[in-house]
Formats: structure tokens, C-alpha cells, sequence
């Protein structure tokens, strides 16, 4: 019981100082857009090397 005390202690310890408001999380990048299709007359880029 006395670990349980301890970690209880420990953990008002470490939240006793001067509360802080949680860090605001930060709008997500916003994710770039897909390249567009290649014109017709252009042969499409083959992304397997077999």
C-alpha cells in the first residue's frame, strides 16, 4: 500500500505547480493533391519496375 501512496504523491507533486492548459493541437497539414491524369497523347508513368 505504501508504493500506492507514493505514486499517488508523486503524482499531485508533479501536477502541483502552476496548472498548464494542454498544448492546442495544431490544424493537420492539409495533404497535397494527386498529380492529374497525363493528357491522352502522353504515356502514363508505370510505377512498377517489373
Amino acid at each position: 500500500m505504501s508504493m500506492l501512496l507514493a505514486l499517488q504523491r508523486l503524482n499531485t507533486w508533479q501536477s502541483d505547480p502552476v496548472p498548464t492548459d494542454p498544448t492546442p493541437i495544431p490544424d493537420p497539414v492539409p495533404r497535397p493533391q494527386p498529380m492529374p491524369d497525363p493528357p491522352p497523347d502522353e504515356e502514363p508513368i508505370k510505377l512498377s519496375h517489373r
